[in-house]
């Protein structure tokens, strides 16, 4: 996945637990690149890093558990930003994001060819669907995430840093976006109807 950015859809109260590392690292990037533009990178990984705590403690404390998807984004954002900065290697960062969707894209896609479905597991409190439509969104999503690799290693590979690190959010958020949007007629038609009140006495 892109970090944290293009995890599937959840609930609204967990969005900022998704979409604040990201916006913590793009700020903090823009702002370090007008002064210490050579290290705003690492500036930048290092906010992206405690963002990432931040939010695995928000999540414990809000909802009582961390999902899977947040602890191993966790512990990849915290690991790679580690080598990042201890080696002065940008390369790796700038892979993280490509490690990420390579890891769920290959974990979903794999469940599904054991006869399993892992993104059911992942997503199974946020909404009630039959097993085929589960089936589905997980093949769709597992494409989806390992497209999101190969897009993020053209652009890190083919355009500047700054290109690289503003596209996290200007670019990879609204492609996450829309493809949610396009998965939206899939779970209206799937999803139980909300049971009604009942009629109060006259």
């Amino acid at each position: 996945m892109n970090d944290t950015s293009s995890t599937p859809p959840a609930k609204h109260s967990s969005l900022w637990i998704d979409l604040g590392p990201v916006m913590a690292y793009v700020i903090t990037f823009n702002l370090a690149r007008r002064i210490y533009p050579e290290i705003a990178l690492y500036i930048g990984a290092a906010v992206f890093a405690i963002a990432v705590i931040i939010a695995v403690i928000y999540s414990k404390i809000k909802f009582n558990k961390v999902s899977a998807m947040l602890w191993v984004t966790a512990i990849i954002v915290i690991g790679s930003t580690a080598i990042t900065i201890g080696f002065q290697n940008k390369t790796v960062f700038y892979m993280k994001p490509t490690a990420i969707n390579i890891l769920f894209g290959v974990m979903i896609l794999g469940s599904l060819a054991m006869g399993k479905n892992v993104f059911k597991l992942m997503m199974g409190e946020v909404y009630t669907l039959p097993d085929s439509a589960w089936r589905t969104l997980a093949w769709r999503w597992g494409f989806f995430f390992l497209c999101l690799a190969g897009l993020n290693e053209y652009i890190w590979r083919n355009y500047s840093e700054a290109f690289w690190s503003n596209f996290k959010l200007a670019g990879m958020l609204p492609i996450t976006l829309v493809f949610t949007m396009l998965n939206l007629p899939l779970l209206m038609k799937h999803m139980p109807p909300e049971p009604q009140d009942p009629p109060k006495n006259p």
